[in-house]
């Protein structure tokens, strides 16, 4: 007789066995922890239904694939704990960093570099940043395609790529974190971070993040990272060589974050032949300006300790060319514009005397109006009451800002040497005498309105083809028709015209730009502005003796 099998325990599971085995085998040991857990956690009998059904259909023992996938895990965390101990001694020992502050110049043309390196912008992780207006030139009109329906006119598609170069053109740059490349044979890890600040002195609560970029090279030296900073530097100077940068003062009220400049535009460089002024004032202005930022000027300045500074005070009518000559002189000697608003809420003296702290060596510095600013220097108890009336009129003064303040910024003893003051005002006679002494403005410059001479300049420089259009093509003789090559007037007839335009405008009665207004409401038809100045002038004439312009 046959001996009966015993019955299969109800609790063994996974694939029947052979043989029994001595002790416990490791699927014995995940039978139990199963088992074990069914009593902690509901969802456990799920797993255990699912790994008895997979062992015993399919013969898969999934104790020995649960032990190979804990091997691998353990693999993993702890090459990954020795990747990050190798690269943070790699990081630490054999490489060189730099670290460069949003609030630094250098950042902008560590950034601009960075746009432009092929093996960093087809990395995995980047930021995309829209271009801005005042960044795009006449090549982006050749790359942008533009399909021609048959509905438009010329001049209306010309306007729709213009609208497009606004909208389609971007960069990329370097996502928040480490990127990696190779540059001329060298290993560079470029790291972009955040720091997010919290300023709880004010309410609400405002929170500001500043960025830095951390650059590391494995090298011996950091040689590798100054010739990369030297190149991001000569190609951000050569694309703005074009170009006048103009920065304003960034002015907070925290002690954390001190006011600082900004970059506020780029505009194209402006020659002096924009600016129509009397030969006097450019004859003279000119060489001055050069003479002082020759480096034997400033040796000179330096054997005699004497300040190494030079101001200016601009002063006449509105529309004169004041602001201007200023872009035509910053743009003629290659200088940067720093300009200054005195009536900023948040303007104090100590936030004023760390501005012109800060400039570089080789700048201008443009205090527009300054008449209107309500700087002034008490004299007498009437005039004190008289000066505090006009700055709560024009409310532009604040209770911490002060006339010393501003007298001590400019010449100051921590006063920055080698910059160039400039300041334009509409009426010299209401400046203090302390603030226009010499040693503060060393030359004033009066600006007047248009003489006959200036203003047959202007009509020239308006209908005069001066300038071709298009690069390697020849200049016309006169102005063209806007769809045909037809030249209507030649260089003859625009200069008899406006020397009949002249003679319709009485010397010093309008300004230049009151002048370059009239003609641009009539730029395509110089006849017309010449037939039509002379009603323009006495309007003008009434506008003047009311007191109303």
């Amino acid at each position: 007789m046959d001996s009966e099998l015993p019955p299969t325990s109800q609790h063994d599971s996974g694939p029947a066995r052979a043989e029994a085995q001595p002790g416990f085998s490791p699927a014995d040991i995940f039978d139990n922890l199963l088992a074990t857990a069914g009593r902690a956690s509901p969802l456990t009998p799920f797993f255990l239904f699912i790994y008895q059904i997979l062992g015993l259909r399919l013969g898969l023992d999934l104790s020995v694939i649960m032990a190979l996938l804990g091997v691998f895990w353990v693999t993993i965390k702890i090459g990954g704990q020795g990747y990050t101990l190798v690269n943070a001694f790699i990081e630490n020992h054999l490489m060189h960093s730099v670290t460069v502050p949003q609030d630094d110049e250098i950042y902008d043309h560590v950034k601009a570099w960075l746009s432009k390196q092929e093996r960093v912008i087809k990395t995995s992780r980047l930021v995309a940043q829209t271009v801005k207006n005042d960044d795009c030139d006449d090549k982006d009109l050749e790359n942008l395609d533009v399909t021609d329906d048959g509905d438009e006119t010329p001049d209306q598609q010309r306007l729709n790529v213009l609208k497009l170069i606004s909208r389609v053109r971007h960069q990329y740059f370097p996502a928040i974190g480490k990127t990696r490349f190779w540059h001329k044979n060298r290993y560079f890890v470029v790291h972009r971070s955040k720091n997010v600040v919290m300023e709880t002195s004010e309410f609400p609560l405002k929170v500001n993040a500043d960025e830095e970029i951390k650059i590391s090279c494995l090298w011996s030296s950091r040689e590798p990272i100054d010739k990369l900073l030297l190149e991001a530097k000569e190609m951000y100077y050569c694309e703005m060589k074009k170009r006048t940068i103009i920065y304003r003062p960034e002015v907070v009220d925290h002690t954390n974050r001190p006011s600082s400049w900004r970059l506020a535009a780029k505009r194209p460089k402006r020659s002096k032949e924009t600016v129509i002024l009397p030969g006097a004032i450019t004859d003279f202005l000119l060489p001055d300006i050069r003479e002082f930022l020759m480096t034997k000027t400033e040796r000179w300045y330096t054997a005699r300790d004497i300040p190494w500074r030079r101001g200016y005070l601009f002063f006449g009518p509105p529309g004169t060319g004041k602001t201007s000559f200023v872009a035509v002189i910053a743009a003629y000697f290659l200088l940067d514009i720093y300009t200054v608003n005195l009536s900023e809420p948040n303007m104090t003296d100590a936030n004023l005397l760390r501005l012109f702290r800060d400039l570089p060596r080789r700048c201008m510095v443009l205090i527009e109006d300054i008449d209107v600013s309500g700087i002034q220097r008490d004299r007498d108890s009437k005039g004190v009451e008289r000066n505090q009336g006009t700055a709560n009129r024009i409310g532009m003064i604040t209770k911490t800002f002060s006339f010393g303040g501003l007298l001590n910024a400019i010449d100051g003893v921590a006063a920055q040497e080698g910059r160039i003051l400039i300041m334009t005002t509409n009426k010299p006679e209401s400046l203090d005498e302390a603030l226009i002494r010499p040693g503060r403005v060393d030359v004033k410059i009066g600006f007047h309105n248009a003489t006959k001479q200036q203003s047959a300049a202007l009509f020239c420089r308006m209908y005069g083809d001066s300038t071709p259009l298009e690069p390697n093509k020849p200049a016309s003789k006169g102005i063209k028709d806007q769809n045909s090559d037809k030249v209507s007037l030649s260089q003859e007839e625009i200069k008899s015209l406006s020397e009949e335009f002249s003679e319709k405008i009485p010397d010093r009665l309008c300004s230049p730009a009151e002048i370059q207004e009239f003609m641009l409401l009539r730029k395509e038809d110089p006849r017309k502005a010449v037939d039509e100045v002379e009603s323009w002038v006495e309007k003008m004439k009434e506008q003047k003796n009311s007191g109303s312009n």
